[in-house]
């Protein structure tokens, strides 16, 4: 039997993430102003979606702001295909940005649509190793940082070294990414200039996430009670060493 409810109460964006981090195998459908769109799940992730003649990510893009409507959710159905590489974490990542950037397109118009191909940050392989190398070395050296990482600014993660068991790596470049986002904005409507670093303070530790270049930045996880001068020094100095590396 079909679960079912309405959108007012969980909206798009939210079964997308209850429904993959369950890691269910499942139908969703979803229904707004007589318009229906497909979402199948299958090993925590969106794999394939669909609306009227469209496919793939874009159908995704199109719905994430629906609200209003209705939706129903079948477990155990099969995908009848993959037409969605990207994480669902990367999926409402970009969603956000889209929508923040407003070049989202309207819900309703479903005027044919030209699916333009996923671009991905290169990832430099050579680099990519030297980059690993550095922050594992930068870490063991550090007494005030239990996690690093470099992510691209669309939060694909070129390297990490985060608590096991306790951080997805993953994650840390969605997040990362989020913060990122936010933060330019802001400095840039509050003419601070462009963004350079920001500290969060959270109940049980904090985050530092500062840009090394155009593309690219360093985020790094610190315990509760670090000596927070010790620490902004220790950034400095791994700021310097990554861009060398970059």
């Amino acid at each position: 039997m079909a679960m079912q409810g309405s959108l007012k109460d969980m909206d798009v964006a939210n079964l997308i993430q209850h429904n993959c981090q369950d890691r269910k195998m499942a139908q969703l459908d979803v229904e707004r102003n007589g318009i229906k769109a497909t979402l199948f799940f299958k090993d925590g992730d969106v794999s394939h979606a669909v609306l009227d003649n469209l496919e793939g990510e874009e159908v995704v893009y199109r719905i994430i702001n629906w609200n209003e409507g209705q939706f129903s959710l079948e477990l155990g159905i099969e995908p009848p295909k993959v037409t969605i590489q990207r994480s669902w974490s990367g999926l409402l990542l970009e969603a956000a940005k889209r929508l923040d950037e407003g070049v989202a397109e309207l819900v309703d118009d479903l005027a044919p649509v030209t699916e333009k191909p996923m671009v991905q940050t290169e990832v430099l392989p050579k680099k990519g190793q030297q980059l690993a190398n550095t922050l594992a070395q930068l870490l063991e050296e550090s007494s005030d940082i239990e996690g690093v990482a470099v992510v691209d600014l669309d939060g694909s993660v070129y390297a990490a070294h985060v608590p096991a068991g306790k951080v997805n790596e993953e994650m840390v470049g969605t997040a990362s990414a989020a913060i990122f986002g936010l933060s330019k904005r802001s400095v840039q409507q509050l003419k601070r200039g462009n963004f350079k670093q920001i500290f969060i303070e959270g109940k049980d530790g904090n985050i530092i996430v500062s840009g090394l270049n155009e593309q690219t930045l360093f985020i790094g996880l610190i315990p509760h009670q670090a000596n927070l001068g010790l620490v902004f020094a220790e950034v400095r100095d791994m700021t310097a060493k990554l861009k060398q590396a970059l």
